[in-house]
């Protein structure tokens, strides 16, 4: 019956075309020559026409006019013509009109009008960066930004000053300790390890290094990557700094000894908890199935075939002893960062920070399989933040995105690889200001509409 009735429409339909045709047997509708495609492209910052072309057999003036244009385009119906000058907010696609009418019949065209940005993704983070640093911060000193683009161009942006005693730009080869994104850094070391075969996930660590702190023997190397081991966090940990903290250095007991002596947050794998000591453990195996010091570790499985050749593991810098090419703050030497191991000593620039994400989340530093683990959204499968294997897991702003966060005296940094994009965006800071999440979700934004 459906079938009748679809067959009954058609004809119908087709009668109703007929009756039109034959209403005046001597006239021929106008017919459009141009455009001959549909679609249509403009670029923002630049001057956009396009001539609309319309044919009458029977040489009747016919009246051309359009419909629903935006507001930074117009229709000129004597020349038959679309102008106009997009600015960056007018990107975006447009649906329009156009109706040519002889008197006695009127032919439309519809017109689908998509307009991308007219400058390269280098300016676009350029200016982007600049003006939020300069717009959504205040007194912020220097900052550096870099994205993999998805064609894998590296593009850099900086704000600001290299130091705080005088007035020496940064520029892209700053570094910056990048503090907790190191954690990413370990977390793809230890999966490297795993895929050769030293431990599994599952293992736990009192029977790869037996070590004297609370469930030690429960805790697994999936729940220290994931925050999930109960470990007390000694660098979030007020009672840490007493003493002479700025001036000593710490030994890997000394870390045991504080984690048993202040007991576990909670029973292993019930919970999330943040904790940078699990991650200083987690150094400590590396160094311990292997056999050699977690710098060599890091450079031989990621700094040096990835290239990255101004990152670097800062286990001996001091007040007299710099490091090179670091854009420095007040604190920069705050304490030795033998307190700080695996969870946040490495330091970077953003441009070898977006080459390791690129990497990493394209397949090229760890297989898929571990690269699954990784993503895996064990944080709040237990009721604590989106997290995974050394892995924050964001949707803001409806972009899903993924990396980690950073801050470390003083200093600020975050990675984010966007999926869906295939880019990847870093951001350092030498000053830790109010109001840093506006920048790098402001950043975030540009980036994934530039690409849209």
């Amino acid at each position: 019956m459906k079938y009748v009735r679809w067959r009954l429409a058609v004809f119908l339909l087709s009668l109703s075309a007929l009756v039109v045709a034959v209403s005046d047997p001597f006239n021929t509708p106008p017919i459009f020559l141009a455009p001959t495609e549909d679609n249509v492209q403009a670029f923002t910052e630049r001057d956009f026409s396009l001539n609309i072309e319309v044919e009458d057999i029977d040489n009747d003036e016919v009246e051309v006019k359009a419909y629903n244009l935006p507001e930074w385009l117009s229709f000129d119906p004597v020349l038959h013509r679309l102008q106009g000058h997009p600015e960056r907010a007018d990107k975006g696609e447009y649906y329009f009109t156009i109706k040519a009418d002889d008197g006695r019949v009127v032919r439309t065209k519809m017109i689908s009008l998509k307009v991308d940005y007219g400058h390269t993704a280098a300016q676009h983070l350029k200016e982007a960066f600049s003006s939020l640093c300069s717009t959504k911060v205040q007194g912020l000193l220097g900052a550096s930004a870099a994205i993999v683009t998805p064609d894998g161009h590296l593009e850099t942006a900086v704000y600001g000053r290299a130091n705080s005693w005088n007035n020496e730009p940064t520029a892209p080869n700053y570094r910056y300790r990048v503090a907790s994104v190191s954690k990413l850094f370990t977390s793809a070391l230890v999966m490297r390890l795993v895929e050769e075969g030293y431990f599994q996930l599952d293992d736990t660590l009192y029977n790869l290094m037996p070590v004297n702190i609370p469930f030690s023997k429960e805790i697994t190397i999936r729940q220290l990557l994931s925050h999930t081991a109960g470990v007390i966090d000694h660098l979030n940990h007020p009672a840490f700094y007493r003493g002479n903290w700025k001036y000593r250095t710490w030994t890997e007991q000394d870390i045991h000894h504080f984690a048993a002596l202040r007991g576990a947050r909670f029973r292993p794998g019930t919970h999330y908890g943040y904790s940078n000591t699990g991650f200083y453990l987690l150094g400590e195996l590396v160094e311990s199935v292997l056999k050699k010091p977690l710098a060599e570790a890091y450079k031989e499985y990621i700094f040096e075939p990835l290239g990255l050749k101004q990152t670097t593991y800062d286990d001996f810098s001091t007040r007299r002893n710099h490091l090179d090419s670091l854009a420095e703050n007040a604190r920069a030497y705050e304490y030795h960062l033998s307190a700080v191991g695996a969870a946040g000593s490495i330091v970077s620039t953003p441009s070898d920070v977006a080459r390791f994400g690129q990497a990493l989340f394209t397949g090229q530093l760890v297989s898929e399989a571990s690269l699954q683990e990784m993503t895996q959204d064990i944080g709040a499968s237990v009721g604590g933040d989106h997290y995974g294997l050394g892995m924050r897991l964001w949707d803001d702003h409806g972009i899903l995105h993924m990396g980690h966060t950073g801050s470390l005296m003083g200093y600020r940094s975050i990675i984010m690889y966007l999926p869906e994009y295939q880019a990847t965006i870093a951001i350092s800071a030498n000053e830790s200001v109010r109001n840093w999440n506006d920048v790098v979700n402001g950043l975030l934004m540009e980036m994934a509409d530039y690409y849209r």
